[in-house]
Order: structure tokens, then sequence, then C-alpha cells
């Protein structure tokens, strides 16, 4: 198992992703924690290695406008995504009026 963990920001560049699968991964859980005493909303997006975009874009979104509340936290571990070699996910904050740090749980295949 592995786990990475960073402060999301509202830059959401092609190079700016949570997590790159290295080899199929199966991702076991996103935890988005707002460390901020505002709510917060947060874009997750799930881009494929498959050349169709450099970054992600508006049809890749698997959650759109989630507000976490001030200093609330939001699990995701209910279905299980597997990732191949190259798959992208990325988090944005597009308000930025707060923070959140999100933890990507994963494990390999």
């Amino acid at each position: 198992m592995a786990i990475a963990q960073k402060t999301v920001s509202s830059d959401i560049t092609a190079n700016n992703w949570l997590f790159k699968a290295s080899a199929d991964t199966a991702v076991t859980s996103i935890h988005l924690c707002n460390i901020t005493s505002t709510d917060t909303t947060v874009n997750i997006y799930l881009l494929p290695d498959d050349g169709s975009s450099a970054g992600p874009t508006e049809n890749n979104k698997i959650y759109n406008s989630l507000t976490i509340q001030a200093t609330d936290s939001y699990i995701i571990d209910t279905e299980k995504m597997i990732l191949t070699s190259g798959d992208k996910i990325f988090v944005e904050t597009p308000d930025s009026s707060g923070a959140i740090v999100a933890t990507i749980s994963t494990i390999g295949l």
C-alpha cells in the first residue's frame, strides 16, 4: 500500500497531480481534509494516460463542486478505482478560499 498527500491548490496544470500510477494500481480511498475555518469547494479529475489530453478538462471530472465544510473531512472509499500506468488523479480548489489536504491510499495490483 502507498500513500500520497499534498495541500491542494487552485492550480490545475498538467504536472500538478495528486497521484500518478506507475503500474496497475487500485485506489482504496481519498481523504479530503479542510484545514481552514471556511467552507471550500473541491473538484476531482481522473485523467487516463491515453494521449487525449495533456491536462484535466471538464470531461475528466469525477467530483464537481463538492463542498467540504469548515474544519471537516470528506472520505471517498465506497468504490475502488483501478488505474493503469500513467493515469493521474487531480484535485483542485477552484474558489481557493480554503485549504484542503488531500490524501490518497493505493495498492498495487
